[in-house]
């Protein structure tokens, strides 16, 4: 194998500028969201935290929470010798998470041919201690014989080498599944799109300020299947996922939500969380915190444009019987959510 050429980083060619750790740690997180998903053929989807308490990115594989935390560490230049080092400075230790280290070198800052995926565990036994933190060095073209050569793998095969060697990570779906679509009713898609955003970006700022420190709140920025909130406890270390649904309240006191059948899924860590909206845009007093499995129990199903789906539909005022388990008072709802899915660590 070719050895590689060292680069410095400051090798920069005439009218390109260098960039700053920050900006070095931004293009690489995105380099390799864009390599996940090129990779992974649309089997992945990509959550991004929205603020950083320790992880740069969630692999999730698709309809399921098989989520991943990774801390992405590049370094921009190599040893004199094309030895690869970086420092870590501080790390969650977390059983599930990855630490990838790629090498992206100017003029075109694009991710070298190999990189690391190393499971945490690995890399907290393979880096060498460095004050508070951990440093690691290692050979991209694998020239020595190294423990950390195994986690080597192609920037071009990051599904077949990493992310398909992960335990579970291509085991079957749960998703309950729906009658022929040509016999189901037609349901007007206004029905369940009423204020889009809206509630998912409050409810994502109620679980910051509940979870502070111990909780990150990662949205996709393309959205693929039901999840539009991952939520992972630092604490526990645990992953769990929310289905957002902001409602109208018509003029009948009625609220109505839809879930595509084509992107839902079971799972004991998902909820769907329904957040009834006055006309003005005022929320209203109570919302609903559903467990995913029982969604089937309280819809109807339907379709949208031949679309299959899950219909829910209740009165408010007074409450409809079916939804009594599942109301929240709105002003806890970020709480209540936390200690639902995270009892150990929230009660």
């Amino acid at each position: 194998m070719a050895q590689l050429q060292p680069s410095d980083s400051d090798d920069v060619s005439p009218g390109m500028p260098g960039l700053s750790d920050a900006q070095l740690g931004s293009v690489a997180e995105d380099r390799l969201a864009t390599a996940i998903q090129l990779s992974a053929a649309g089997t992945v989807a990509m959550a991004f935290p929205l603020l950083d308490l320790g992880f740069d990115l969630y692999p999730r594989r698709v309809r399921t929470l098989r989520a991943h935390p990774v801390q992405v560490k590049a370094r921009s230049f190599l040893e004199p010798d094309g030895e690869f080092q970086a420092s870590i400075g501080s790390l969650h230790p977390d059983p599930n998470g990855y630490v990838v280290l790629p090498y992206v070198a100017p003029p075109a800052w694009q991710l070298h041919q190999r990189l690391w995926a190393i499971p945490i565990p690995e890399f907290l036994r393979l880096a060498r201690p460095d004050g508070d933190g951990f440093l690691f060095s290692g050979y991209l073209d694998a020239r020595f014989s190294q423990p950390a050569n195994r986690f080597l793998v192609d920037a071009d095969q990051l599904h077949r080498e990493w992310l398909d060697r992960i335990p579970g990570w291509r085991d079957p779906v749960r998703a309950p599944q729906l009658g022929p679509a040509p016999d189901l009713p037609e349901v007007p898609r206004a029905a369940s799109r009423a204020f889009g955003k809206y509630g998912e970006l409050w409810l994502a700022s109620q679980l910051m300020r509940s979870g502070l420190q111990n909780i990150v709140v990662a949205q996709d920025r393309l959205r693929v299947d039901c999840v539009d909130l991952l939520l992972h406890d630092l604490r526990s270390y645990a992953i769990a996922g929310l289905v957002v649904h902001t409602s109208s309240v018509n003029a009948r006191g009625v609220v109505q939500y839809r879930i595509r059948e084509e992107t839902f899924f079971i799972d004991r860590q998902l909820h769907v969380v329904v957040i009834p909206c006055l006309s003005d845009g005022t929320l209203h007093d109570t919302a609903f915190l559903i467990p995913a499995a029982d969604v089937p129990s309280i819809t109807t199903v339907s379709s949208d444009r031949g679309d299959p789906g899950y219909q829910g539909s209740f009165r408010l005022e007074p409450l409809a019987e079916k939804m009594r388990p599942f109301a929240v008072p709105m002003q806890t709802l970020g709480a209540t959510v936390l200690e639902r899915l995270f009892p150990n660590h929230h009660s």
